[in-house]
């Protein structure tokens, strides 16, 4: 958990998934991790939101920034996780990018930085 630099969440803004997701993320020590979500930006794409999310978050790590939450205002979990709301620069070598699925399919991929 402590080389992880940045979470690529699933992030759907629905109650069942976000506490899902947020107390996944506080039983693997990484709620202090800045994570942000992208479905603000481009929605739920379905079968492709893993790989598109995950192409920007990798693309995010090369180039040394974790995005923003667009229109993130409130935490809506019982668990605290370290929301970005505004682009930051970051130096990280490990990013966490997570995945629900319906019925219960849920992934997390773990992405290290290509140097």
């Amino acid at each position: 958990a402590a080389e992880v630099g940045m979470i690529s969440a699933h992030g759907t803004a629905t109650v069942f998934n976000d506490e899902m997701e947020a107390k996944a993320l506080a039983l693997a020590g990484l709620e202090a991790a800045p994570l942000h979500s992208f479905k603000s930006y481009i929605g739920h794409t379905l079968g492709a939101a893993g790989i598109i999310e995950s192409i920007i978050a990798c693309t995010a790590m090369q180039e040394g920034f974790s995005p923003a939450s667009l229109g993130y205002a409130e935490s809506g979990v019982s668990v605290p996780v370290h929301v970005v709301t505004a682009l930051l620069p970051v130096t990280i070598e490990n990013l966490v990018k997570t995945a629900s699925g319906f019925g219960g399919c849920n992934a997390a991929l773990v992405w290290k930085k290509c140097n």
